[in-house]
C-alpha cells in the first residue's frame, strides 16, 4: 500500500476530521481513507445512492395511461432535419 503525506491542514480543517472520525468511531486515517473511497467512487458503496423515494408509482398506470402517455411522447422521437443542417 501507498502512504501519502498531506501537508497544509488549517487547525478548522483538522478540528473537523477529528470530530467526524470519532463520530463514526474511527481512526483519523481510516476516516480519511473510506472519504476518498467515496469521492473517487472507488469503495464498496456506490458513489452515488440509490433513490426509492419513487417506487411506489412504478406499474401503477393502466394499460390505457400508458398508451396516452407513448402517444404523446411520439413528438420527442421525431428528428427535426432543419435543425442539424
Amino acid at each position: 500500500m501507498k502512504t501519502i503525506s498531506i501537508r497544509g491542514i488549517d487547525a478548522e480543517t483538522d478540528r473537523v476530521l477529528k470530530a467526524r472520525a470519532q463520530q463514526d468511531n474511527l481512526s483519523v486515517n481510516q476516516w480519511i481513507l473510506q472519504a476518498l473511497k467515496k469521492a473517487t467512487g472507488t469503495g464498496k458503496e456506490p458513489r452515488f445512492k440509490k433513490h426509492h423515494d419513487l417506487d411506489q408509482l412504478a406499474g401503477t398506470w393502466s394499460k390505457e395511461e400508458t398508451k396516452e402517455f407513448r402517444k404523446a411522447m411520439r413528438i420527442f422521437e421525431k428528428i427535426d432535419e432543419e435543425l442539424w443542417k
